[in-house]
């Protein structure tokens, strides 16, 4: 891994940390895209016709901040990746269903093949999908925005998501002319085409979130492209469209305004004839909005503004779980917590039940596994996959029900005083906030009634914490993750000894446990069968989460409120709303 994916890797975990946290298989994972499958949602749409439908189509929602442009090589916030999925279309969609779950769905690509062993991907992409002037989209436009992110010059923001799992993207893109290890040219890059409309791809070992990757890489064309040059995405007459959308004005800081794609190869089933995205950067002017009707959706952290909302009768209210695990982590290299039955009795004396009711008012989701409820193995949630077989706190629970005598036992084992009262041990917090300091005399609290532990509570900014981590200075810390693509190795990876952002050297865990751990790892990534993958990752958290390496604690919930004519408007934190299925009925 280069300098460059640390980098980002680092300011990814740093935005998560500053405060609380507010991607040949079976059969079903890979023959999607399929002629059924469309009919099939193409007679779903049908049944919606007979619904009454507003004349005008009009859905509006809000955003904190403005878009930083529209190239897809460089501009990459999130609010820029939230309007570059209405107006940019790649080969595949990762979008929500009905259900809540996150799924992956044909787009540019009418259909897509993986080979037997995992490693290569042809997509064969739909005759009648054009750009907004009329021009096809070709194999040559995806095999042009593969090479363009692998030039070093060019510094695409998103490349480092192909890092390592694109055939010589590595090499490519950090090809300085010095190092030997990094030789190679955008043009030896494992994507080629087959055919005008056939585009195949060779992964250097299976990848089974390959797919959700694919949302990073937005196609630019190539003419355009070298035409415009730096000025590629600097306004709406500077941008080639595909998606079901086109950009209509954008007035920067107050409004970008989207129209229906008529030429888009799925337009008749797309319902929506205009979008309106305002900038409201204050959450009590949005919630106001909301309730004005200027708005059609948002998402309410206030309890007053809830409670407001909430009894007003118009909104339907959603409480969605999030993809970042917060969690505890645990020297392993500490006197004490180098003992597993030390660590998992502070794990099992903490009621997360409890501190999701006390200190988040219910609005969270309580972790007994690293893996939040939405996180995916494939097409299907990682927890469905293992049936629950994940949650293995839930197991030590009814294991070892008097956490205080598994922590006696443990004292003893090391030879220590057995009396909990006589350990020395610190937290330190990820911030000197209130939320900080009320989560900390919580815990203190907790472990103290359980235990008989009383902990030292060191208040310490969350750069100073991280300094701590890093250097091996602590007892336990706080933590979070967001991670970067849709799947449990996403996660789990953070531990790997050697390679993982919590190495050995941070964590401190090391010896048989930590080799087996990273040999399943290393078993999983090489494996191209999803349900064979999720097994083993069942076993890796039997380890990681098993022997209280870290102890998952919950994810933050987002509360969201839609208007009730907003009609198919499903999501959560993972995948966006599938636009192409919404409509307003009876505004």
């Amino acid at each position: 891994m280069k300098k460059f994916k640390k980098v980002v890797i680092l300011v990814i975990i740093f935005a998560l940390c500053f405060g609380t946290l507010t991607g040949c298989g079976k059969k079903e994972d890979v023959q999607v895209g399929t002629g059924d499958i469309t009919n099939t949602e193409q007679s779903k749409d049908n049944k919606e016709d007979t619904v009454q439908m507003d004349k005008e189509q009009v859905f509006r929602y809000s955003d904190k901040s403005d878009i930083t442009g529209l190239n897809p090589m460089l501009n990459t916030t999130a609010p820029d990746n939230g309007v570059h999925d209405f107006i940019i279309e790649t080969l595949v969609a990762e979008v929500t269903d009905e259900d809540g779950n996150t799924i992956m769905k044909p787009a540019a690509a009418k259909n897509w093949k993986v080979s037997d062993d995992g490693t290569v991907y042809t997509f064969n992409i739909r005759e009648d999908a054009v750009w907004n002037d009329g021009v096809p989209v070709t194999a040559n436009d995806f095999l042009f925005t593969f090479r363009t992110m692998a030039t070093p010059e060019v510094g695409s923001t998103n490349a480092w998501l192909f890092d390592g799992i694109i055939v010589n993207f590595a090499e490519s893109l950090y090809n300085d002319g010095k190092d030997p290890a990094y030789n190679k040219k955008p043009e030896d890059i494992g994507v080629k085409v087959i055919d005008d409309k056939t585009i195949e791809f060779t992964l250097v070992k299976p990848y089974g979130y390959f797919l959700d990757l694919l949302e990073g890489a937005k196609p630019v064309r190539q003419d355009k492209y070298e035409e415009w040059g730096t000025e590629y995405g600097s306004s709406i007459d500077k941008v080639v469209m595909n998606g079901p959308f086109l950009l209509e004005s954008w007035d920067p800081n107050v409004q970008i305004t989207f129209v229906k794609n008529d030429n888009y190869w799925g337009a008749s089933d797309v319902k929506l004839q205009k979008i309106e995205r305002k900038v409201i950067q204050d959450p009590p002017t949005a919630a106001q909005a909301l309730i004005s009707g200027d708005i059609d959706v948002v998402a309410a952290g206030d309890p007053e503004w809830i409670d407001l909302i909430s009894a007003d009768g118009r909104f339907d209210m959603t409480l969605t779980p999030g993809n970042s695990p917060e969690f505890f982590g645990f020297n392993c290299s500490n006197k004490y917590f180098k003992n597993p039955k030390i660590r998992l009795a502070f794990s099992l004396a903490f009621d997360r039940e409890k501190y999701v009711q006390d200190l988040r008012n219910g609005k969270a989701e309580p972790l007994y596994s690293m893996m939040p409820s939405v996180i995916n193995v494939g097409e299907i949630p990682y927890r469905d996959r293992v049936n629950g077989k994940n949650e293995v706190i839930k197991e030590l629970l009814k294991q070892y029900p008097d956490p205080k005598a598994l922590l006696i036992e443990g004292l003893k084992e090391e030879g220590f005083d057995p009396d909990p009262a006589k350990m020395d041990i610190s937290y330190v917090t990820r911030g000197t906030t209130e939320y900080s300091k009320k989560s900390a005399e919580w815990l203190l609290q907790q472990w103290k009634e359980k235990l008989g532990v009383e902990i030292k509570i060191d208040m310490i900014e969350w750069n100073v914490m991280w300094d701590r981590v890093h250097a091996g200075d602590y007892d336990i810390c706080t933590s979070g993750w967001g991670p970067y693509y849709n799947d449990p190795n996403g996660l789990l990876e953070l531990y790997e000894p050697v390679n993982g952002y919590f190495n050995s050297d941070k964590s401190g865990w090391s010896g048989p446990d930590a080799d087996k751990f990273a040999e399943i790892l290393a078993k999983a990534s090489n494996s191209p069968d999803n349900q064979e993958r999720a097994e083993l990752f069942v076993e890796a958290e039997k380890i990681l989460v098993g022997t209280a390496v870290i102890v998952p604690t919950y994810t933050a919930s987002s509360t969201f409120f839609t208007a009730k004519y907003v009609k198919n408007y499903h999501f959560n934190s993972i995948s966006g709303v599938d636009y192409t299925k919404v409509y307003i009925s009876g505004r």
